[in-house]
């Protein structure tokens, strides 16, 4: 087993304070999404890592610096969460969906494996595509590579039914989100099924392009409570493998079987700033209003 599967030892009470007060000191976080808008009053705390956008015909690809902003709202969304839990992690952009919400897995592929090969720790989507057998080859190959670099991947589910498949969120080494009744700084696990994470999604404060806000709701904005709370334990305890992650915030998450608790933990404090999901093969993000079909990529 490699280094970067051992790692320290974490016990259940070191990862339940780690995510009580942690704040993501030092972990970098890539927000493969529709952007960033940099300039939001949300955002001007935030600790910035690459702006980078993937553009091409999806055989013939680049990856170039990133001046649009935020080309859908949908990206600035997702960061806020994310900051406003983990106000100290270095959050990067790179931009797969267009002003239409959608991409290609080919996309997303290519993001992922530029983030990985940038040293980012967690790789955020806020997006997914239909679970079929053609589109796996576009997400297996950059999932097990980014598990076997020591890298988490965070994924928010559909929202209709997280149990229909999905990818990237139906991979077992994935922390996999669905939106649930759930305290708006918690998280709950589901067991028996894939997607074994539940957090709030319904009606969430969002900042959004612009330095507008919207009220939304959708798996989109639940997932980045999950990477929030990676964040706070990744920077208590750098080197936390990722199953071994993925196990202690099942053990310190509150068990339910539909994540309907009204409350759940463990639980942070609110520190900083201000979510939505896609979906790709022809990708696109998750909010629950824009969906894609065949190998679009979607937002949930």
């Amino acid at each position: 087993m490699s280094d970067a599967h051992r790692g320290p030892y974490v016990g259940v009470d070191d990862a339940t304070r780690a995510v009580a007060q942690g704040d993501g000191r030092a972990v970098r976080i890539a927000v493969l999404d529709s952007g960033l808008d940099a300039a939001h009053p949300a955002l001007h705390a935030m600790q910035l890592g690459d702006r980078v956008a993937i553009d091409g015909d999806g055989r013939h690809m680049r990856c170039a610096d990133d001046a649009s902003g935020d080309l859908y709202g949908h990206g600035t969304a997702v960061a806020g969460i994310i900051h406003r839990f983990a106000p100290r992690a270095v959050i990067g952009s790179f931009r797969v969906l267009g002003a239409d919400g959608r991409s290609r897995s080919a996309f997303v592929r290519e993001a992922a494996f530029e983030a990985l090969d940038r040293g980012y720790h967690i790789l955020h989507c806020s997006l997914g595509c239909p679970g079929e057998n053609r589109f796996l080859p576009l997400y297996k190959e950059w999932i097990d590579e980014a598990y076997l670099r020591g890298a988490h991947v965070v994924a928010a589910a559909g929202n209709v039914d997280p149990d229909v498949a999905d990818w990237p969120s139906h991979f077992s080494t994935v922390i996999s989100v669905a939106m649930g009744q759930v305290a708006p700084d918690a998280l709950a696990f589901a067991p028996s099924s894939l997607v074994e994470f539940r957090a709030l999604g319904h009606g969430v404060d969002v900042a959004w392009r612009g330095g507008g806000a919207k009220k939304v709701t959708g798996s989109s904005f639940a997932a980045p409570v999950a990477t929030a709370m990676l964040a706070r334990l990744l920077g208590e305890h750098p080197g936390t493998p990722p199953l071994e992650a993925k196990a202690l915030l099942q053990r310190i998450s509150v068990h339910t079987a539909s994540g309907s608790a009204a409350a759940a933990s463990p639980s942070f404090p609110a520190s900083s700033a201000s979510s939505l999901r896609p979906d790709t093969s022809r990708s696109s993000p998750h909010p629950g209003s824009t969906s894609a079909i065949g190998s679009i990529a979607r937002i949930p």
